[in-house]
């Protein structure tokens, strides 16, 4: 290592930098350390912590001795770094070519979360602040939404145009619902799908209902994996993420007669009175309630989400406030009396963004990059040449797959070089296009018939164009410098310790052989345990379960 090479390590609290200011320590150039003539800044520090705990959420739990013992990791790492670099292994010639194989996939996983996740992530977050009770009325695709012959989905789509007609001309809901809709829910329902948030529909179905105002009805069907929908928007409110609540009731035979219910629910009211005149709800709870497991928490029932609890009591609760008790609400199991006890709002973005990544993931990433494909086509004049495409689908050997030797051998010179489609001034002959074919492991195997070459013709386009894309994301974002440099320090690392330490490393299988039978303890399993788990999603389950557990068996 040079000489010249300086380290000035900086006694910080890393969560005050206003108060390093203050002392004077940290004046325009907020760092906590310098190597050289490299700064790590705080915001580069808290920036890699995080990255590395489990996002910023997690990383401001951590004690002042973890950053601490991270800042010493991330200083040895910048300075193996700056040794390769001294050591010209930048210049490398193997170096540089795995950093020019890689560029790509780096910039266009840096697109895809610049453009497509990080936007998808605060959108699901913002919707998520609020929730939507709408209707619908289904109107089926046979076959699904891609398997159905276009003379049915015609007759769909004009069968559902017709739903709209008769709403618009006044007929009632609930009767155009019941002649109508497929939806199997609708014989109790009506197509009314209660209050649901973002993350919870298909992203057709979603984009539609935040896109409308309350009473507002759609007047082109939307369409959806399941089919053609009518939606009407009911209502749209704030939403909260859980309510707690403290329970009493009362159970009511399926058999009960109506002196029977009649004194269940005149002993409620009783209660109900007692409960208005101050009386303590966790000992009314242990005198008067049927419900096992709030009874023995005095009463709590402990966490629920919208649509968790039964609707009469979900009603009730998440229109209430902290404080608030129910009148008696019936439902199927009996007579309830319901106490709000605490209302959970929804977190805040850094807290969850975790969870968020993961739904996102699951309901909609696959839809929002497909629709950012149709922005880049639209952004770059994409053209594609129906004339060639109909060429390659018509000379095609239905009879083979792509995993065949031959199965081009149709196409002439001619027939090759055909532009299939353009953008942005390149041009896909249709030859360019059949060689990523025989090349990609992803198109091995894949049938000849129009609807898969159109498949694959869909697939080599989007690679097309966010490839082109990629190759101007340093245009288009400066700051992906510093993730390029980031992966590139990565490879420096790696090969500074190949060429510094495991290159000069001698081992032999007789040295390994002596150190196992030295070191032979250290190598044994320690005392493990086999043991099953039940997973829930509710706090108020989970100590359900547990207490049964606890009376089944013997610990």
């Amino acid at each position: 290592m040079k000489k010249n090479i300086v380290l000035i390590l900086i006694a910080i609290v890393f969560s005050s930098c206003a108060f390093l200011k203050n002392i004077g320590i940290i004046e325009e150039k907020e760092y906590v350390a310098k190597i050289g003539k490299e700064f790590i800044t705080i915001d580069e520090f808290e920036k890699s912590f995080a990255k590395n705990n489990g996002g910023f959420a997690k990383a401001k739990e951590k004690p002042f001795e973890d950053r601490k013992n991270y800042l010493d990791l991330l200083i040895k790492f910048k300075l193996k770094v700056l040794d390769a670099r001294d050591k010209k292994l930048d210049k490398d010639p193997s170096v540089q070519k795995e950093v020019n194989d890689y560029y790509t996939t780096l910039a266009l996983s840096y697109l895809t979360k610049k453009e497509v996740i990080d936007p998808g992530l605060k959108q699901l977050y913002e919707r998520r602040k609020e929730e939507i009770r709408a209707r619908h009325i289904l109107i089926e695709l046979p076959g699904g939404f891609h398997g159905s012959p276009t003379s049915d989905t015609s007759k769909a789509y004009e069968r559902a145009k017709k739903v709209i007609e008769l709403l618009n001309a006044g007929v009632p809901w609930d009767s155009v619902a019941i002649d109508f809709s497929d939806d199997p829910s609708v014989i109790f329902n009506r197509g009314d799908l209660y209050y649901f948030t973002a993350g919870m529909m298909v992203p057709e179905f979603e984009d539609a209902c935040y896109s409308m105002r309350v009473g507002e009805r759609t007047q082109v069907p939307v369409r959806t994996k399941f089919g053609y929908h009518i939606i009407e928007v009911l209502d749209r409110r704030p939403r909260v993420e859980m309510v707690r609540i403290s329970h009493i009731g009362r159970k009511v035979e399926r058999n009960a007669t109506p002196e029977d219910t009649l004194k269940i629910y005149n002993e409620m009211k009783a209660v109900l009175d007692s409960l208005r005149n101050g009386f303590d709800f966790a000992e009314l709870s242990k005198r008067h309630s049927d419900d096992k497991f709030s009874v023995q928490r005095g009463g709590d029932a402990g966490y629920y989400s919208r649509g968790q609890a039964y609707r009469e009591i979900d009603q009730f609760m998440f229109n209430a406030k902290v404080g608030d008790i129910s009148d008696i609400i019936r439902t199927r199991w009996g007579y309830h009396i319901v106490k709000v006890t605490e209302i959970v709002p929804v977190k805040p973005f850094d807290e969850i963004v975790e969870d968020l990544n993961k739904l996102y993931q699951s309901y909609r990433l696959e839809y929002d990059f497909k629709n950012y494909v149709e922005k880049l086509k639209k952004e770059y004049n994409y053209k594609l040449n129906q004339q060639t495409f109909d060429l390659f689908v018509s000379k095609a050997d239905t009879s083979k797959t792509t995993s065949h030797q031959s199965w081009d051998s149709v196409y002439t010179r001619e027939d090759r070089e055909k532009v299939l489609f353009e953008f942005a001034n390149q041009k896909m002959t249709l030859d360019s296009v059949i060689n990523i074919i025989k090349r990609s492991a992803e198109f091995s195997g894949r049938k000849l018939d129009p609807s898969s070459i159109k498949s694959i013709v869909d697939r080599i386009t989007e690679m097309k164009l966010t490839e082109y894309r990629a190759r101007n994301v340093e245009k288009l974002y400066p700051e992906f410098k510093n993730e390029l440099k980031e992966f590139v320090d990565g490879i420096l690392l790696y090969h500074i310790e190949q060429k510094m330490v495991w290159d000069k490393v001698n081992l032999s299988e007789e040295k390994l052989k002596e150190y196992y039978e030295k070191n032979k303890e250290e190598y044994r399993f320690p005392d493990r345990v086999r043991f099953s788990e039940i997973w829930v999603t509710s706090e108020s389950l989970a100590n359900d379960i547990y207490s049964k557990l606890k009376k089944w068996c013997f610990v």
